[in-house]
This record gives structure tokens, sequence and C-alpha cells, in this order.
């Protein structure tokens, strides 16, 4: 039960109801008071709501000649709109539906954003989401090519300077002299198994990683030809410690609640409804 208090999407559901329910009674409110369709009641909320806008896009108060501007651009827009539903401009209209789901959508976001998490939730999540934050497997290695076009026999070829080269009497650079030339760098730092199958080849990049260990290895077919690899060093996987990564898991966080809660408020209010789909099974 503590446990359940302690959940932040909890806070998100309650602050959502009481933000819907305040909603709904300000809307019978107003209706209550201006029932005549004809009267445009400009409360001093929505002034301020006008004068906080323009400075937030202006950086300065309006003058009373702008406020008074703001005033009529207002009036206009609520005269205009009425007369667009009245006379059902809005009926069937993709635009206008697809702009105000959009708007109550982000009505939804506000709400998931206003609950900032704790960083022990925070450390939670990373533990739970391991695989997201996980630094991969890195080698680093340098290959010798051998060209299939240039040698009747290219494996007996690659597999002659792979034993002179684990003898120790042949330097790894001059192991490279050895092979073939090609367009590629001859040695490579800390690549994961990613980005050596993006240079590679998949097949190359899983038998490279699957071998223990440093020193000598192969021959390895590559999209290239065939190659003998000697690895340098290479890391384990690991977990980057939490600071170093904060900021990314908040993000993560608050990507996954927030949809949390407009899946969760989107039930609520489809509750409501009666979905009738002609020709379709729909539960």
């Amino acid at each position: 039960m503590l446990k359940l208090v302690k959940n932040p999407i909890i806070y998100f559901f309650v602050l959502g109801f009481v933000v819907f329910g305040l909603h709904a009674f300000l809307n019978m409110e107003k209706e209550a008071i201006t029932d005549d369709p004809f009267t445009v009641d400009v409360t001093s909320a929505d002034i301020e709501w006008l004068r906080s806008s323009w400075e937030g896009r202006m950086q300065r108060k309006p003058s009373p000649e702008e406020l008074r501007g703001l005033v009529d651009s207002f009036i206009r827009e609520e005269i205009l709109a009425r007369e667009a539903y009245t006379m059902g401009l809005d009926e069937q209209d993709q635009v206008i539906k697809r702009r105000l789901v959009q708007k109550l959508t982000f009505v939804f976001e506000d709400l998931a954003e206003s609950v900032e998490p704790a960083d022990e939730t925070l450390i939670e999540y990373a533990e739970a989401n391991q695989d997201k934050y996980r630094i991969p497997e890195t080698i680093s290695f340098t290959q010798v090519y051998f060209n299939p076009d240039d040698h009747s026999d290219v494996v007996a070829v690659a597999e002659g300077v792979l034993a002179r080269a684990k003898t120790g009497n042949v330097s790894v650079a001059d192991a490279v002299a050895m092979g073939d030339a090609i367009m590629l760098d001859s040695s490579y730092d800390e690549l994961s198994v990613q980005r050596v199958a993006g240079v590679f080849g998949p097949s190359f990049a899983e038998v490279l990683f699957a071998i223990d260990g440093t020193g000598w290895c192969g021959p390895i077919a590559s999209s290239f030809g065939l190659h003998i690899v000697h690895i340098n060093n290479r890391t384990e996987s690991r977990l980057p410690d939490f600071e170093s990564i904060r900021e990314r898991v908040r993000y993560d966080y608050m990507y996954d609640q927030k949809k949390k809660v407009i899946d969760h408020l989107y039930g609520s209010v489809k509750s409501r409804y009666t979905i009738l789909v002609e020709g379709l099974p729909y539960e």
C-alpha cells in the first residue's frame, strides 16, 4: 500500500480528475451566467491571460492601447467562432477535429509533466530498464586484409600469415604489410558490435565478438574478403553511474509516465461513450 501511495502516477491521476472536475464546474458556472449566445463575457482571467501571453512573446507589458487591441481580437475570435458553430461549419471538419484533439492531448501532457520524479524513482526506473542505458562491449583491433581475387587459395595465404604472426616473430605492423591493399583502416579503437557490423558486415562482427580474450584470430570472412585480426583490447559491457545518465533517465521516465497518464485519462473519458462500428467487431 505504501509503495502504491509513493507511485507518482497516482498523483497524476488524482490531479487529472481534479482538473477535469474543476473544468466541468467552471463551465457549468459560466453557462449559468452566459446562457445568452449573443453575450460575450470577457473576464478578468481572460484579460490576464491575454496580458501574460503578450509579455511572454514580446518580453514587455502591453500598453493600454495594445491591451485594448488584444481584447478586441479576443472578442472578434469569439464572435466569429460562435457564428461558425451556429452555421455548422465545424461539422465533419477533420482539421478542426485534429486541432481539438491536439489541444486536449496537450492538457493531458501538462498533467503528466506536473510532478517531478525523485531520484529514488529514477534510480528504480534505470535499474528496471538496464538495457536502455548499458554501455555495450567494445573491441579495439587491427585487421589484415586478403583479397580473394588476388590469390588462388586465399584461405591458405591468410592462414599462413596468421601462423607466422602467432609465433611472435612478426610484429602487428609487419603482418599488416603482408596483406593486400584495401580502402579500410588497419586499426579500429573501441568499436561496438553494431559499429563493426556497419564497416565489415554482420557476420564478421558476430564472429569477432564471439572470440574470447585478445591476440591473433581468424581468418574471418567479411563483405570485402578475408581477414586475420589482432584483438588489441576489449571492454566488457557495463552500466554507467547514475549521475552521468540522470537527465536521460528522467526524460525516458517522464515520457513513459506521460503515455500512461494519457492512456488512462483517455480510457476514463472513453468509458462514458458507447462505441458502434458498423461492419467491424469492436470492444
